[in-house]
């Protein structure tokens, strides 16, 4: 059986962990296979942007640590699922009026 370990215990291995340098992190760390989640895949569009959005996306991204498109796809899903449940509560309301 194993011993629990206490929240004291984590932060002195965390503070341990901190100390050590990227060279020491890496002689003590094993390799391990990543395997990525798979996603659907994506098609490409093309849009007409003018090229003042453009360059406000772009900034905005890199406030974010973002792609500027991968911002746009995200603006785009964000923009989606509000009007889904716009349309939800729209069709809500109308049923609770009706009865």
């Amino acid at each position: 059986m194993s011993k629990k370990r206490t929240a004291e215990s984590w932060l002195e291995e965390s503070d341990r962990w901190d100390e050590m340098s990227l060279e020491e992190l890496l002689a003590v760390s094993e390799p391990e296979d990543i395997k990525f989640v798979d996603r659907r895949p994506r098609r490409a569009i093309s849009l007409r942007v003018d090229e003042e959005v453009i360059e406000a996306a772009k900034h905005a991204a890199g406030e974010l640590g973002l792609g500027y498109q991968t911002l746009f796809r995200m603006w785009v899903i964000d923009g989606l699922r509000r009007y889904r449940g716009e349309k939800i509560r729209a069709r809500a309301s109308k049923k609770a009026g009706a009865s």
